[in-house]
């Protein structure tokens, strides 16, 4: 019988600011620290909510956890009925932004306005899902991924996502790291990345044309990680979007230009163009 993950799957959270409500989603290999420079611009507009999703920085993936993405969606739409929020607009990075598409396409009740940072936008399985799901490597390299090798993975990670390297502190670091300390945290994360599924990520991609909430897409131009296609492709795919380049910026847009992304959402959200 499957198991409803969301009972037992609080999200960790902070939450600051008074007004419309933002709710901040984090990408893969992340965590809502990743809003640290976005979030003080947001809150004199906006009650702005960041969470750690399922398995990562401090929210527990549930021992018993059968889907992924469906979950995630899952265990968003129990936090914003926990926290009494009817409609929200989300602000999704990489994997967020994904996620945020598939909240607006299966619950658009729940979701007013879609703020994209460098999103994952076409239908095939991310890289790191396809190696988990190895039989092989799914199983060993949770053990391998000791405290250095993570700090060496994690800084390879962020020096190709960010183009300000004055970011890549080792505080950012061994913040990226601290959730996957232990072994089970590891597993957890391969729980989750082996979950994953072509078929649902297709499932989700061809819902795409039916969401008409307007979604502003902002696109780092020095992105390492992803191509202009994805940009393109969600651009064809969504009936009612803008998006903005933003230049001297990597895959992590509220990193790299914070300034520059907390204006584009405050006119995004007034509506204006």
């Amino acid at each position: 019988m499957k198991t409803d993950p969301i009972d037992r799957c609080h999200l960790h959270h902070t939450e600051a600011g008074s007004g419309p409500p933002l709710l901040l989603i984090h990408g893969l290999f992340d965590s809502l620290s990743t809003w640290s420079r976005l979030i003080p611009l947001l809150i004199p507009h906006f009650k702005v909510y960041a969470i750690d999703l399922p398995g990562f920085g401090e929210s527990i993936l549930p021992d018993r956890w059968n889907d992924s993405i469906s979950g995630m969606i899952d265990a968003v739409i129990a936090f914003l009925d926990e926290k009494g929020i009817g409609a929200v607009s989300p602000i999704g990075s990489s994997m967020g932004g994904s996620l945020s598409l598939a909240i607006a396409a299966r619950h658009p009740e729940r979701v007013q306005r879609i703020v994209l940072l460098n999103p994952y936008g076409l239908p095939a399985l991310p890289m790191a899902a396809a190696a988990a799901g190895g039989l092989v490597s799914g199983m060993i390299l949770p053990y391998l991924l000791r405290k250095e090798i993570l700090k060496r993975s994690a800084r390879t990670i962020f020096s190709r996502s960010l183009y300000d390297q004055r970011l890549l502190t080792d505080e950012l670091i061994d913040r990226a790291i601290f959730p996957f300390s232990s072994l089970r945290q590891r597993k957890n994360l391969f729980r989750f990345l082996k979950g994953i599924t072509s078929a649902e990520i297709r499932q989700i991609d061809a819902l795409l044309p039916e969401i008409k909430r307007p979604v502003l897409i902002l696109w780092g131009e020095n992105d390492r990680w992803l191509s202009e296609e994805h940009l393109t492709r969600l651009q064809e795919s969504l009936p009612n979007n803008q998006a903005l380049k933003i230049s001297r910026c990597g895959h992590l847009p509220q990193m790299d230009q914070p300034q520059e992304v907390a204006a584009a959402t405050i006119r995004f959200m007034a509506g204006i163009d």
